[in-house]
């Protein structure tokens, strides 16, 4: 039981709270080559992903058809959130 909580903690390696301009509480966690956008209270969720391009490939992309955001709002607001972090990261410029 140990190795597995060892190997789950090395799987995480950030994971931290940040507010968009509209003030909405987003989550910003990075495991492995991925990062992972969600917004607590809400279903949504947004995975990015870093591949050889110089950019993210999103996927793993979850709505919440009764959160009082659109969720084209969402993904904008996720987006700027994963790009800010990929590049605090040194995965793209």
């Amino acid at each position: 039981m140990g190795a597995r909580c060892q190997r789950s903690e090395n799987r995480r390696l950030d994971q931290a709270m940040e507010k968009d301009d509209n003030g909405s509480d987003l989550r910003v966690s990075v495991v492995n080559n991925a990062i992972i956008v969600t917004m607590p209270g809400t279903s949504y969720s947004v995975t990015y992903r870093k591949r050889d391009e110089p950019w993210l490939l999103a996927s793993d992309i979850r709505d919440d058809k009764n959160s009082p955001i659109s969720r084209w709002t969402f993904r904008a607001q996720a987006w700027t959130a994963a790009n800010e972090k990929a590049r605090e990261l040194g995965w793209i410029v």
